[in-house]
């Protein structure tokens, strides 16, 4: 399953790469997220709690820097997560790229490949694309407010 989701942070493009490559500070953003701690040179662990419908699930898993460039300003990262209790994962491969398009405004564009396994494989696309669009459109607004306090 694929994404394309793009949004603009109120902020410069040099700010927001350096907020982004941080990736526990990143993180903090991301609804439902916890717990990230670096593992070893561009490598995260953590936990993400996500609500479909009555259905709680708790991913945990690991994150991985594939690719840094910030000449092009773009960056590839891979996560693989589960969750023990449902039975089921998800391994995500995702490039972002800044645009700058004013002094103090970046558009931020996610493309994410998904494989969803398990109970997760068994949700349609829809409902897993809009809950895709609600956490990226919250972590947009989580970002921009990091930046206005």
């Amino acid at each position: 399953m694929n994404f394309e989701h793009s949004c603009t942070v109120p902020v410069a493009r040099e700010t927001l790469w350096d907020f982004l490559m941080d990736v526990p500070q990143m993180a903090s953003c991301v609804p439902g997220v916890s717990e990230v701690v670096a593992t070893g040179t561009d490598q995260y662990a953590g936990r993400m709690k996500i609500t479909f419908g009555p259905i709680r699930l708790t991913l945990q898993g690991e994150l991985s820097i594939q690719e840094l460039d910030q000449t092009n300003w773009r960056a590839v990262g891979r996560a693989e997560a589960n969750d023990r209790r449902v039975g089921g994962g998800v391994h995500i491969s995702a490039e972002l790229t800044l645009v700058e398009q004013e002094e103090a405004q970046t558009q931020l564009s996610i493309q994410t490949e998904a494989r969803l396994m398990g109970k997760l494989g068994e949700f349609g696309q829809p409902v897993i694309r809009k809950k895709a669009d609600r956490i990226v459109a919250e972590f947009a607004r989580n970002v921009a407010r990091r930046f206005k306090e």
